[in-house]
């Protein structure tokens, strides 16, 4: 009975984690605009931290410390799982620190990892 539930929970995808919110709309919608082969709509949780976490890093010092403060994923995401709420909560800190176009513009020049 045991292997078959296991066997039955393997077998059942995951359910792929949506994002949304205001901050992923004007998101996509500026990526849509800039390159729409991109299909930003369609990105991957995991891609768009990736994404994130590389145009951070090329970030002056001061606007990498001013994006970390506005930035709640760490409090907002502590008690979740996957990386939808931490990537939410980053676009959401970009758009508060004006950083969301020239986000939207690094994506668009930048290949996804997968």
């Amino acid at each position: 009975m045991l292997l078959l539930a296991i066997v039955l929970a393997a077998s059942v995808p995951a359910a792929p984690q949506l994002l949304v919110g205001q901050s992923f709309e004007t998101f996509a919608t500026q990526t849509d605009s800039l390159c729409p082969g991109r299909q930003a709509r369609s990105i991957t949780p995991g891609d768009l931290d990736f994404a994130q976490e590389t145009f951070e890093a090329q970030l002056r010092p001061r606007t990498r410390t001013q994006l970390e403060a506005a930035n709640t994923a760490a409090t907002r995401c502590a008690d979740r799982n996957g990386l939808s709420c931490q990537v939410e909560a980053t676009l959401e800190a970009l758009q508060q620190t004006r950083l969301l176009a020239r986000f939207s513009r690094y994506v668009c020049s930048h290949p996804s990892p997968s």
